[in-house]
């Protein structure tokens, strides 16, 4: 089933699992040139080395939550944990603000496909049988 913008919907969490998994590698490069450099991907920072080592560590762990986010966006469990990393990943600025685009498409894609999740790995079509000990 298509929805209004084209894609299937059972592609869309798949699709916001790679655009996070891309904000993380955003989110790791930036961090990494921050902390060891002193400086940003776009430019100068004016601020002491200590500061920008807070900045690079801030970006390593809300790398790590990305990454938290796009297994669960791919393995389609834990909406609510997929959309938290979305909106964390749009704190990863990144070069041209590339970070924060690629999540804000991301957690569009997770909010139109918020049906297709699960909790603990079951569909959201699992429902238990009414009456439990006894067969049909």
């Amino acid at each position: 089933m298509e929805d209004s913008i084209g894609i299937r919907k059972s592609y869309m969490p798949f699709i916001a699992g790679v655009l996070m998994i891309i904000v993380l590698l955003i989110a790791f490069i930036s961090g990494g040139s921050i902390f060891y450099h002193g400086e940003d991907v776009i430019g100068d920072v004016d601020a002491s080395f200590d500061d920008n080592q807070v900045c690079g560590i801030l970006l390593f762990i809300f790398g790590g939550i990305l990454l938290v986010g796009s297994i669960c966006a791919f393995k389609r469990v834990y909406w609510g944990v997929t959309l938290i990393a979305s909106l964390i990943g749009i704190l990863t600025i990144g070069p041209y603000y590339l970070g924060s685009i690629l999540s804000v498409l991301a957690l569009i894609l997770l909010y139109l496909s918020r049906d297709k999740f699960g909790f603990r790995g079951k569909s959201s079509s699992y429902s238990p049988s009414p009456h439990k000990g006894e067969s049909f």
